[in-house]
């Protein structure tokens, strides 16, 4: 698991294809693991950040909602990329050949932790979600099979419907 996340981190194509093509529920478990990790770390990055403000109940809580909102919006994303990829695009993949590599593209959030720095929170921020946009165009290319510009213009409508659901979902 390791090595294949410092393949996707590193953005090598091989890597990326060997994750597509790995059917096994031990691939499915590690992609799935890679979330839960990255919304650890964004979770104890938050907990940090406000250790005065919180008690041991709210920390946990934090952490345990910051896993679920990555899993929910890596769910989100690989729908959204995959029925863009698919349909518009007409690239070729399955959901889970596509979803894999998407949740492995989530390794640079191990890195969401540092956030916990006021100082440098929002460079740290921004340096890793530009990373996982770069990783998850790479993805789109190696794993539909279509062209870099395909799979940027693909990365580009996904993060227009997810800003969009986010604006809905912070409506209500």
């Amino acid at each position: 698991m390791l090595t294949r996340m410092i393949g996707v981190a590193s953005m090598r194509r091989e890597t990326f294809q060997e994750i597509k093509d790995d059917r096994s529920r031990l691939a499915n478990g590690e992609a799935l693991l890679v979330a839960v990790l990255a919304g650890l770390s964004l979770g104890i990055g938050v907990v940090i950040s406000f250790f005065d403000a919180l008690d041991i109940y709210s920390s946990i809580g934090e952490i345990f909602t910051a896993i679920a909102l990555v899993i929910l919006a890596a769910v989100f994303w690989a729908g959204a990329i995959f029925l863009i990829g698919t349909r518009v695009f007409k690239g070729t993949t399955d959901f889970l050949g596509l979803a894999r590599p998407v949740f492995f593209s989530l390794t640079p959030g191990l890195f969401f932790v540092l956030t916990a720095n006021s100082t440098i929170r929002e460079f740290v921020s921004a340096v890793l979600v530009i990373w996982i946009i770069v990783i998850n165009v790479f993805v789109l290319k190696q794993v539909m099979s279509i062209s870099g510009q395909r799979s940027l213009l693909t990365v580009i409508f996904g993060i227009w419907i997810m800003i969009f659901l986010v604006g809905v979902l912070a409506a209500f």
